[in-house]
């Protein structure tokens, strides 16, 4: 008999209330709250579990505490031997090296026809193995239980209309139907760095004599919860928007969206990479030697040559996104469907209680900040005197408000540039935009709200605080830092903003911090040059984004709260 076979929910859920598996959890780029949680003092349970194929467990898992509760989408393959469950594609040094690293091993003890067995307990998460999906999407036998399983496959036959997305989706059908005339390859995208996972699906039909080929993005929706992005993508379809992807279908269970079937778009990147790679090269190259004299740089003639040779796609880039950012927000607006109106409101109403709404969360962030020792860097007086004066800045945006009224609609929420995506044929760029399913700091009932199209603005301008503090702390972990020092570059980047006397200290590290600003407002300028936008209202946006960005980094990537905090010290600064 098959260990596998001894393996059932009890066994499963006993294992996920085990220290180890806690700190696995705790490892997950997509599991959230990562500084409440730390003390691994919260409770595990299986709200849905279900064996859908031989080894593979289907499950939502429940994370509670007093005071706290949240559920994850986290189905598992049990696996002895790694190799009895890939596909000969997946057969590579590099792919089972990744597969290995999102594996839970623990050993347990099992009692089989009546003797004691010792064996090692090897979980995956599924969603990295075309075994899952196969199963999943292309198994009969499962697909014929979906009802008896609480599960639901939801087909967007809008989405079908023309002929290439037809053909996209009778090749589903026809690979559930006849699998032999399938071959199936499974490739992960955005780099792991999702708080949803990713996969790129190809299908290879191997009847058709020129070998078609079909492309799919597998989207696995890890919090358990509505998901906006499936009625947003049919709206922008009605609207005829070609920048976003169609969405083919999705799978319930108990009624919530937890995977999704979506259109793989073709492209060279996201509009992040660019701004980060120019910038980099520009950097590396200009200021190799700290001790070179960087005084010319605050000539406008050699500053702009600089930027001219360095910067070409990026001042390109920044011309042309204002059009397609516009072009979305109208394609959001859609009369007849809830929740996809265009409103106007009084501004002085609307804008008090989001002032309002903000103090609160400035507020629950000290709050939390103040949970860790008065010694953790969170408390440190000048970090906390920056939340002080951002209520301020707040108090003086509202107050200086002139328009009687606000124009409010459905918007992406989440508009950052790796949620764009760009191709490129000859000097022309096409960009499409990505992931619909609003802010994820926001409750559900918030991201059905609308909101002035300049919250979208604000977050895409914020990209560039991320990616000129990210290029400095490379800078300084691969040029300032000594091997044997005991320093991370976030310390050396604090002193630089917080420390009296440390940038006379560190002139090259001024004078690289100077250009970075002198570019981010190049670039911003440059965008903002074809938008129809509000600067205070972006400033007030600005600040809310900040402070969502803290509250993430803080839960997700401790580590990296230093990056937002400047940009809210510098907003702040600013005003």
């Amino acid at each position: 008999m098959s260990v596998f076979t001894h393996i059932d929910k009890n066994i499963i859920e006993n294992v996920m209330g085990s220290m180890e598996f806690k700190a696995f959890l705790l490892s997950r780029r997509w599991f959230g709250d990562k500084f409440l949680l730390s003390n691994l003092e919260f409770k595990i349970t299986l709200d849905y579990f279900n064996i859908i194929a031989e080894r593979i467990y289907l499950t939502i898992i429940k994370i509670s505490k007093p005071d706290y509760e949240k559920r994850y989408f986290l189905p598992l393959i049990y696996y002895k031997n790694l190799n009895n469950i890939l596909d000969l594609s997946e057969k590579n040094n590099k792919n089972i090296v990744n597969l290995t690293k999102n594996t839970f091993s623990k050993k347990i003890a099992l009692t089989i026809e009546r003797e004691p067995e010792i064996l090692t307990l090897n979980l995956i998460e599924a969603e990295y193995c075309l075994y899952f999906w196969k199963n999943l999407l292309f198994e009969k036998e499962i697909s014929e239980k979906f009802p008896k399983l609480s599960l639901k496959l939801a087909l967007y036959t809008e989405q079908f209309q023309d002929e290439i997305n037809m053909r996209k989706a009778q090749a589903l059908i026809e690979a559930s139907i006849y699998k032999e005339r399938y071959e199936a390859e499974l490739e992960q995208l955005g780099k792991g760095n999702t708080t949803n996972l990713l996969f790129k699906l190809t299908l290879v039909n191997k009847k058709q004599k020129n070998i078609e080929t079909f492309n799919y993005v597998l989207k696995s929706y890890k919090e358990y919860r509505e998901s906006l992005e499936p009625t947003t993508l049919q709206v922008l379809n009605k609207n005829q928007f070609f920048n976003a992807p169609k969405i083919y279908g999705t799978i319930k269970i108990n009624n919530k969206e937890s995977v999704g079937i979506l259109e793989y778009i073709s492209n060279k990147g996201n509009v992040g990479d660019i701004y980060w790679n120019e910038l980099n090269s520009m950097i590396k190259n200009t200021f190799s030697d700290l001790g070179t004299d960087f005084s010319k740089l605050e000539d406008k003639e050699e500053l702009s040559k600089i930027i001219k040779q360095y910067f070409k796609e990026s001042l390109q880039i920044s011309e042309e996104i204002g059009n397609y950012i516009t072009n979305l927000h109208n394609a959001l607006i859609l009369p007849d469907q809830e929740n996809y109106s265009l409103e106007t409101v009084e501004s002085d109403f609307y804008l008090k209680n989001y002032t309002h709404k903000l103090n609160l969360m400035i507020s629950d962030l000290q709050h939390l900040m103040q949970q860790e020792s008065k010694n953790i860097f969170y408390n440190l007086t000048k970090i906390q005197a920056v939340f002080l004066d951002a209520k301020d800045v707040l108090e003086k945006f509202r107050s200086e408000f002139e328009k009687e009224n606000i124009e409010i609609q459905p918007v992406h929420q989440d508009l950052h540039m790796e949620q764009i995506l760009y191709n490129k044929s000859d000097t022309q760029f096409n960009f499409y935009f990505m992931d619909f399913e609003g802010d994820p700091e926001l409750s559900l009932e918030e991201r059905k709200q609308r909101f002035p199209t300049d919250k979208d603005i604000a977050s895409y301008l914020r990209s560039l605080s991320y990616i000129k503090f990210n290029t400095l702390l490379l800078f300084i972990e691969k040029n300032i830092i000594e091997k044997d020092e005991y320093v991370v570059p976030e310390e050396i980047l604090y002193s630089l903003f917080f420390r009296k006397g440390f940038r006379e200290k560190r002139k090259g590290l001024d004078a690289i911090l100077t250009f970075l600003n002198k570019w981010e407002r190049k670039i911003m300028n440059k965008i903002l040059k074809n938008l129809n936008a509000n600067i205070t209202l972006i400033n007030f946006f600005t600040i809310e984004r900040i402070l969502h960005e803290v509250l993430y980094e803080i839960l997700f990537r401790p580590r990296k709260f230093l990056v937002p905090l400047l940009g809210l010290k510098e907003v702040i600064d600013n005003n």
